[in-house]
């Protein structure tokens, strides 16, 4: 335990200092929570990551074809709920996978089914699965949310414009069916014939 002198000579230490002054050191710090990324407010990729999240988000784009900026920042959320979601599910597969071989490690007899049930006999193994399984729920719970929103607006206006393409179709036809028809052209009148007597005999 520390002496009242060391915790006074810690707070005046700690005074003295003033954080990352570099911008590689401040970038550091301002990830210092992010471990997973499954609870960070803001969303980060590392740079291997990039590249197939990019591909995620233009096939997302390609399917929705988003029509206003509300629509394609809708779609952005969906990707980055998808991805969330993507992540939790691979870390739940590789945290399952780690607890069996060291439980196959130290028990090599044991099968795989039985390395997997001592999840739930171990009282840590159950805490860090019980946290894995609430980040899982929470990132299908987010893409659930996102893919409904995008449905539902994207839906709505691929209705109105359907509306509306109906109702000018209509104004078309009633325009057309109230246009003056064309007057008949009369047939041409018969030519006067001159009817001259018969030649008489003598």
């Amino acid at each position: 335990m520390a002496s009242a002198a060391q915790i006074i000579a810690n707070q005046q230490n700690a005074q003295l200092s003033t954080g990352p002054r570099t911008d590689a050191g401040k970038l550091a710090v301002s990830r210092n929570a992010i471990v997973h990324g499954l609870a960070a407010k803001k969303f980060f990729l590392s740079d291997d990551e990039k590249p197939l999240f990019n591909q995620l988000r233009e096939a997302l784009l390609e399917h929705y074809r988003p029509a206003t900026a509300h629509e394609y920042a809708l779609v952005e959320e969906l990707a980055e709920a998808r991805w969330r979601y993507r992540t939790a599910r691979t870390m739940e597969s590789s945290f399952l996978e780690v607890v069996i071989a060291d439980q196959r490690k130290a028990d090599p007899a044991i099968t795989v089914e039985c390395a997997l049930a001592r999840v739930f006999l171990d009282e840590a193994l159950q805490k860090r699965m019980r946290l894995m399984m609430r980040y899982v729920a929470s990132a299908q719970r987010g893409l659930e949310k996102a893919t409904a929103e995008v449905d539902r607006v994207i839906a709505l206006r691929r209705a109105e414009e359907q509306r509306k393409a109906e109702l000018e179709a209509v104004v078309a036809m009633r325009a057309r069916d109230a246009s003056p028809a064309p007057e008949p052209v009369a047939p041409p009148a018969p030519a006067n014939r001159v009817c001259s007597a018969p030649p008489q005999r003598r």
